[in-house]
């Protein structure tokens, strides 16, 4: 079975799987630092891509075309817009930011990254 062209369904998944990752990779670590718990596991990355996702779950869902002809971020094949150059700045500074804030909270509650 084939998503037809420019579902929001597509921008729904995206967004559902950034909300699992965050869960998984930000959420519960922090939940068991906050625990005291001896030891906690957690992917970095995750904690990077999960709010892009979010966010691009969001805009998918609003310009449906971003998923399928990319015509909502570029202004020819291989060319980003103006539009598209904003969505992967604001992406990476997004992504950036929430990794700082969560391996500085980590650093602050006495568990550092090995």
């Amino acid at each position: 079975m084939s998503l037809p062209e420019g579902s929001r369904l597509q921008g729904v998944l995206i967004f559902v799987m950034g909300l699992l990752a965050g869960y998984f990779s930000i959420f519960i670590p922090l939940k068991e630092a906050q625990e005291h718990a001896q030891e906690i596991s957690f992917a970095g990355q995750f904690a990077f891509i999960s709010p892009p996702l979010v966010l691009l779950g969001i805009l998918a869902f609003i310009f449906p075309s971003m998923t399928t002809n990319n015509t909502f971020l570029l202004k020819a094949p291989g060319k980003l817009s103006a539009k598209g150059w904003l969505v992967v700045a604001t992406l990476a500074v997004l992504g950036g930011a929430t990794f700082f804030l969560f391996q500085h909270q980590l650093a602050s509650m006495g568990y550092v990254d090995k």
